[in-house]
């Protein structure tokens, strides 16, 4: 079991991230909570390094 606690996104109580369901209304736990940061910054640093290798290929094959 772990101690990690997200809030539900209809009633905002904290609940278990474990946890199926919120504990005070019963909605379902949402599977990808907005507030968690990893998943952001993961899609960011995988955009930023395509974009930066795009830039670096185009530096070449572009005619100057």
């Amino acid at each position: 079991m772990s101690n990690n606690q997200i809030p539900c996104l209809y009633c905002q109580t904290m609940n278990q991230d474990d946890n199926e369901s919120c504990s005070n209304c019963g909605m379902p736990i949402a599977e990808f909570h907005p507030e968690d940061r990893k998943r952001g910054v993961k899609f960011f640093g995988k955009a930023f390094w395509l974009i930066a290798i795009f830039c670096i290929i185009m530096v070449f094959y572009l005619p100057r």
